[in-house]
């Protein structure tokens, strides 16, 4: 979603561009990108990095022996991202994720500049640990970049002390504040419908913390909960998946599965808004949190947590309410504040709207994606970088 609103920002600055992604996604996001570069799109397997993190332990192995052969150890992979640039006649390879290596080692290969985003909190004891660690992790991306934008300083942090400043960037991601509807809930409605999203494939969403705290939450206050997002249970109709097995016993115990909604994937975040009344966003993995600023450009209150990306967008009682992370009791507290005190949704949701303009712009994303670029123009990469995984001869 970030690179298709910076590829359209980019074209009101005349700047073209033509994009490589894994054979994934929906038909109408397909056909939007492929609009967008005038149909220079090259779908084609990509290496992921840490791709494995959310199989069982007994599938990871099998997992990477596929990628690997898909990719030819990366060697076919990245020599299709080189030929597609060379026929797209590119001036610069962006990599909208730090888990991807095709396009930094394609840029080496041609001598372009190499802009590397990272979206992830990466390293040790964070939800993306590398195949490299500390120094070595530093050198392979002074390496492998000219400059490094990280969409948050809590992306930044575990980076900065291994990368020099002159490369290491922070840009916020930007929200198209145009498309969302900001307007004052009613106040005295009932139920109040109380959501989050995520997908239950992403047990990073933490939506277990969830539904501990909607058990502590005071069970006569009007409140439909809602969590979005793929669903392989369908709503808990199709056993089999161990995570939603898990979470809909979960919601059993607590006696709360007939308050519980499941409305699944929608794919335009416009409508979720429309729907609730106060979003919860448990997770604190998350490099960013753009559902966090969506909600925040349709006027809802956001009751989050204060850890990654999302503690730097919430500011507590001012734009949002913060709870300590993996604080289920702490979490229900400000659930249950916000629902019963009308005056102070309005209050977070009015604060939140302003900040959310005046911090997330599609504008000011745009703008910083560009002296990132230009800033990397002046470094293209040369062919002394070393292939993770490979010895220089197998470049």
């Amino acid at each position: 979603m970030s690179t298709t609103a910076l590829i359209e920002g980019l074209r009101e600055h005349g700047i073209r561009s033509c994009a490589v992604c894994q054979d994934e996604g929906n038909s109408q996001d397909r056909d939007r990108l492929r609009a967008l570069c005038d149909g220079n799109l090259l779908f084609t397997p990509l290496y992921t990095w840490n791709r494995k993190i959310r199989l069982p332990l007994w599938k990871r192995p099998l997992s990477e022996v596929r990628q690997q052969l898909r990719t030819r150890w990366r060697r076919a992979s990245t020599r299709a991202v080189a030929e597609f640039a060379e026929r797209c006649g590119v001036d610069l390879i962006h990599t909208n994720t730090i888990l991807n290596p095709e396009g930094a080692l394609a840029a080496v290969r041609l001598r372009l500049p190499h802009v590397w985003h990272c979206r992830e909190l990466v390293g040790r004891d964070n939800p993306f640990p590398m195949a490299l660690d500390g120094e070595a992790l530093g050198r392979y991306l002074e390496n492998h970049s000219s400059v490094l934008v990280a969409n948050s300083r809590a992306a930044a942090a575990p980076l900065a002390p291994l990368l020099g400043s002159d490369v290491l960037e922070v840009v916020p991601n930007g929200i198209d504040f145009s498309r969302f509807r900001y307007r004052l809930r009613d106040a005295d409605k009932t139920p109040i419908v109380v959501g989050m999203v995520g997908g239950l494939t992403a047990q990073v969403k933490k939506h277990k913390l969830l539904v501990a705290a909607a058990a502590q939450v005071d069970k006569s206050l009007p409140i439909e909960w809602r969590i979005y997002g793929n669903d392989p249970s369908q709503g808990g109709a199709v056993r089999g998946d161990a995570y939603c097995d898990a979470l809909h016993d979960q919601i059993a115990e607590a006696g709360l599965t007939e308050r519980f909604r499941w409305p699944g994937y929608v794919a335009d975040p416009v409508a979720v808004m429309d729907q609730l009344d106060i979003l919860v966003h448990p997770a604190d993995g998350e490099s960013f949190g753009r559902i966090v600023v969506e909600a925040m450009a349709a006027g809802l209150p956001v009751v989050g947590v204060a850890g990654g990306g999302v503690a730097e967008i919430v500011e507590h009682d001012r734009t949002g309410l913060l709870s300590p992370v993996d604080d289920a009791a702490g979490l229900a507290a400000n659930i249950q504040r916000v629902v019963r005190d009308k005056a102070l949704r309005a209050r977070l949701g009015a604060a939140g709207h302003e900040h959310a303009q005046q911090s997330y712009s599609l504008e000011a994303y745009v703008s910083g994606m560009l002296a990132s670029y230009a800033k990397a123009l002046q470094r293209p990469l040369g062919k002394t970088a070393t292939v993770l995984g490979a010895t220089p001869s197998n470049r």
